[in-house]
């Protein structure tokens, strides 16, 4: 068969193959309320997730009924299998921000003749404000800051010059008894 040939596939099929994990012990409305806590509109909102997949809008009591159903060790199983389904996104996620945070320091770092939205040329120091934002993120992202040690930023320009920014890291409470304050 070619390379290029296009298989027929059924709508079950395609259900199946991208189906979330068969929750055992769980209704129809439980399963809905368990995806909307984990992934939906009101990640993380028992009450809204709840009056959305019960239809309880008008219930003083969906606030606790959203609570127990949650201490319920199905649901609880349920929502860690989402959750791990959800942890290879994020980590495809912040790979992606880093890249992309990355070609904005470097293309703001070496930006010479760079235009705002308006079309008027812009100085230098802003350019390298935004490399320095993008890179503050980095730091913020990958956990640079942690250490508790000074940490040196340096963007070269064009013609040689090196521009360094230090950024101060305050210390930790641990530091601070350390120091006596």
């Amino acid at each position: 068969m070619p390379d290029h040939e296009i298989i027929p596939v059924n709508k079950t099929e395609v259900d199946a193959s991208v189906a979330s994990p068969n929750p055992v012990g769980l209704n129809d409305r439980e399963q809905k309320f368990c995806e909307l806590f984990a992934v939906g509109q009101y990640a993380g909102h028992a009450v809204k997730c709840y009056e959305e997949a019960f239809g309880d809008n008008e219930d003083p009591l969906s606030g606790m009924k959203a609570h127990m159903l949650l201490s319920r060790p199905e649901v609880q199983r349920y929502l860690s299998e989402i959750s791990n389904l959800c942890y290879d996104r994020t980590k495809y996620m912040k790979e992606f921000l880093n890249t992309t945070l990355m070609s904005i320091a470097y293309e703001m770092a070496h930006c010479e003749g760079a235009k705002d939205r308006n079309g008027n040329l812009m100085p230098p120091s802003s350019c390298r404000g935004v490399a320095v934002s993008a890179m503050k993120l980095l730091m913020d992202m990958n956990g640079l800051k942690e250490g508790g040690h000074d940490a040196e930023l340096r963007i070269k320009n064009e013609n040689g010059g090196n521009i360094t920014f230090n950024v101060i890291v305050p210390a930790g409470s641990k530091q601070k008894e350390e120091i006596g304050q």
